[in-house]
């Protein structure tokens, strides 16, 4: 069975923009989370990390958070997921933020620890219940896990707060289908395919496949 909620697609949520809006005066910090920043978009994670940390100890225009959530983007990329969890924490005692306890989430599911991970999208979902986001997260890890049930719910929570996230429509679409209600996973991968959702191709052929071996006809 294809895992339409697969990790591999998780770690794209853990990139932050590097975009940064520096004048022609700027701070010593500034000027190495501008050299770090390069770095990391070029993949040079060790000399991003050093250029962060230098950054650390150097008058800065960015708060440490934010600082630390560098860092902790470049352990990911080297796969140091401990390392990230570590500077996500910082960062989470300098700054209570939603997005925080959601990267925290994604990242425990990179260790295999769903359990915490669950915790975690509660968490974010207790600070910020009015943001779509968590809700998807969660629904993305229970259907993951095929806990399609429980997946159903925040899927469609998240879809009344912001109907324009095309992927959580195709994800419902595969609880649906693996429901057995292939006429509603039609409505929701027709809405997915119109928002141009991310992996649509692949989750379109696991629908087709599960509506093949039920014997369903789509309707003209």
């Amino acid at each position: 069975m294809k895992n339409s909620a697969s990790i591999s697609r998780l770690v794209f949520s853990l990139f932050i923009s590097f975009t940064l809006f520096l004048t022609s005066c700027i701070n010593q910090g500034d000027m190495y989370i501008q050299q770090g920043s390069n770095y990391l978009q070029k993949g040079q994670y060790d000399p991003a990390e050093e250029a962060f940390m230098k950054a650390l100890d150097e008058e800065c225009a960015y708060g440490k958070d934010y600082i630390y959530i560098l860092i902790s983007t470049c352990r990911v990329q080297k796969g140091d997921y401990d390392g990230a969890i570590e500077w996500r924490k910082k960062a989470l005692d300098v700054r209570i933020d939603p997005d925080n306890y959601i990267n925290l989430g994604m990242l425990y599911r990179l260790k295999e620890d769903d359990a915490t991970a669950e915790e975690m999208y509660k968490k974010a979902i207790e600070i910020a219940p009015q943001d779509a986001n968590t809700y998807g997260s969660l629904g993305a890890m229970y259907l993951s896990q095929d806990r399609i049930d429980e997946a159903i719910p925040y899927f469609q929570e998240c879809l009344r707060m912001n109907p324009y996230i095309g992927i959580i429509h195709a994800d419902l679409a595969i609880c649906y289908g693996r429901k057995g209600l292939f006429d509603q996973a039609e409505e929701e991968m027709s809405a997915a395919l119109s928002l141009r959702a991310e992996n649509h191709d692949d989750l379109r052929d696991e629908l087709d496949e599960m509506e093949k071996k039920a014997g369903y006809v789509k309707k003209e």
